[in-house]
Order: structure tokens, then C-alpha cells, then sequence
């Protein structure tokens, strides 16, 4: 079975239905409240073991009732926690998720704890796995050292690391420049270009960003563009691969869940454009239900609705 790493975060969601982004000052009735096991680390591991891998998530958590309730549900899932701290007298982190009547999401997030995850953590924990590791899945949700560590390590040991670029954070290319792949969203990979986020909505504006991300040392650039599809970007290549239309009711954990699929696919051999289509698949099933964690798909899910797709392949420009 396809091994992989998933290095942070760890979080719980708090995730409201509401009709809209209430204003300054406002007592607003929403439609519905969700709280459960959640964090870019937890959904990317979740959707990859019911993808059909096996998944190592290695992250930190307060030693609570929460930490508790994540690690519960992560270990029913099928999802290996020997690599996660609890740390005492720190509280799990915690997000707040609104999502619209558009399946729009803001999320205001507590993100303490996962930033206790050091460099040093990250090697000791990945050291046992160098054997049987095909992959490494990060993110921007846990510490700058970490992440860094990730990178470097993978690198070191010829494993392949995807680097889901989000949330925006300061993190430079001296942090990522080794991923194999780095995969941002367009407010992500704007920030990181140093470019205006809404300039990205077209073809042209978002290849020339992540032309200066692959200037900066990643192998291939993985630009996730929600209903626009994705851009695959490598010295060679320039893909654009379609989205699928699907009903969208909440977008929270769409691009955990690309993300997810994928490293997996890469994992498995597939190449990039391949991947990148499996990826748009799996983050577009991620929409179609309210919450996060458990709206991460299946490989059945996956495979059904790339075989109902009648389009071709992405081709090559």
C-alpha cells in the first residue's frame, strides 16, 4: 500500500451554516452548526486513506478533550497518530468556519499549537519511515521550521514532497524551493508572487505567477483554481486541466482534499497531468457536502466521477 507522510495541522472546526458573512455588530440566525476533527493535516490524511493509501500524520495537539476527539477520530479513520504530540497544558487549536449560501467559506482559526511543531520533531518522527515512505504531504498551517524541515529532509532521502502553500503565510522560497510540487490557490500563489490576487482570474496573469514560483526552485507548479480547473506548470509542461461541474455547498477542505489526491497519485506513478485531473476530481466531490473532514472523498467516489467525465485528457500548450 502507498505510504505517506502528512506533516500538520491538527485542528478542530467549528463550522456554521449562514446565509451570509454577518456584519459588524449584527445578531444573525444562521441555518446550521457542525463541530468535529478537522485542519489541512486531518483531512488531507483522512481523504488519503480512503483514497486507498495509508497515511502518517505527524503534528502536534493540546492534551484536551479536543486533541482527544482528533486523534479519536483520526485512529477511526484508519489514519496512523503515532507521529503526534500532545503537548500538556496547551489547548488544540481551534477553527471557525462560515460557510454562505453560496458554499463560500471565511474561517477564523486559533493556530497556536500546530506552531509548536519543530524541524527537530519533524525528523525524529519521519526517521523510522525513510523505508517505507513514498511521499510527503505539508502545508503552510503548521510552523516555518517545519515545513523547511520537510522539504529539506524529502529531498535528502529522494522522496517526493507536495507543498500545499496554504493558508498565506510569510513562509519565502527558502522554505519551499526543494518541493517537488507546490501547490497554491490563486489568493496563495498571488501573495507569494507578490502579485494582486484578483489579476490571477486570468490564463495568462496566474501562468506568469507561477512562472515566478517555478523560477524560485520547485519542480512543478500545481496552480489550484477552483471552478477554473487547475494549472500545471514544469520547465517542460504548461497543462491546463478542466474542473468538473458539480453542485457546490461547501467549499472548506476542497483544496485539502486536491491536495490529498494529488500526492497519492504521484505516489502511485501517475504523471503530473494525470495527477492534477485526479486532484480536481477529488476536490470537486469536497464541495458537494457541508463540512470538511468527513466530505473527504472516497477512491470509488473518484473513480465514478472521473469515468462519468467525457472530456478528453488535458493536452499539452
Amino acid at each position: 500500500m502507498t505510504k505517506i507522510a502528512i506533516i500538520g495541522s491538527l485542528l478542530v472546526d467549528i463550522a456554521i451554516r449562514t446565509p451570509r458573512v454577518p456584519q459588524r455588530g449584527e445578531n444573525l440566525l444562521v441555518h446550521d452548526l457542525k463541530m468535529g476533527a478537522g485542519g489541512k493535516g486531518a483531512n488531507a490524511a483522512t481523504a488519503i486513506v480512503r483514497m486507498g493509501g495509508e497515511a502518517l500524520v505527524i503534528a502536534c495537539v493540546g492534551d484536551d478533550d479536543l486533541g482527544h476527539l482528533e486523534l479519536a477520530t483520526l485512529r477511526a479513520e484508519g489514519v496512523e497518530t503515532v507521529g503526534v504530540t500532545l503537548i500538556p497544558g496547551a489547548s488544540t487549536d481551534v477553527a471557525m468556519v462560515m460557510v454562505d449560501d453560496e458554499g463560500e467559506n471565511t474561517v477564523l482559526a486559533i493556530n497556536r499549537t500546530n506552531q509548536l511543531l519543530t524541524g527537530r520533531a519533524v525528523e525524529s518522527a519521519l526517521h523510522p519511515h525513510w523505508d517505507t515512505l513514498d511521499a510527503i504531504l505539508t502545508n503552510f498551517e503548521c510552523s516555518e521550521g517545519a515545513v523547511a524541515a520537510t522539504v529539506r529532509l524529502g529531498k535528502a532521502h529522494n522522496i517526493p514532497v507536495v507543498v500545499d502553500a496554504g493558508p498565506i503565510r510569510g513562509y519565502g522560497p527558502e522554505t519551499w524551493r526543494d518541493a517537488t510540487v507546490l501547490s497554491p490557490n490563486a489568493q496563495e500563489a498571488a501573495a507569494l508572487a507578490g502579485m494582486a490576487s484578483a489579476t490571477l482570474q486570468d490564463d495568462q496573469t496566474a501562468r506568469r505567477a507561477a512562472g515566478k514560483l517555478l523560477a524560485a526552485g520547485p519542480e512543478a507548479i500545481v496552480l489550484k483554481r477552483g471552478s477554473r480547473g487547475a494549472l500545471l506548470l514544469t520547465k517542460q509542461d504548461d497543462v491546463l486541466v478542466p474542473s468538473f461541474s458539480v453542485k457546490v455547498v461547501d467549499t472548506t477542505g476542497a483544496g485539502d482534499a486536491f491536495s490529498a489526491a494529488l500526492t497519492l497519485a504521484l505516489a502511485e506513478g501517475k504523471p503530473l497531468p494525470e495527477a492534477t485531473r485526479y486532484a480536481n476530481a477529488a476536490g470537486a466531490l469536497a464541495v458537494t457536502q457541508f463540512g470538511t473532514l468527513e466530505a473527504m472523498p472516497t477512491r470509488a467516489t473518484v473513480n465514478a466521477l472521473l469515468e462519468a467525465d467525457t472530456r478528453h485528457s488535458p493536452a499539452l500548450r
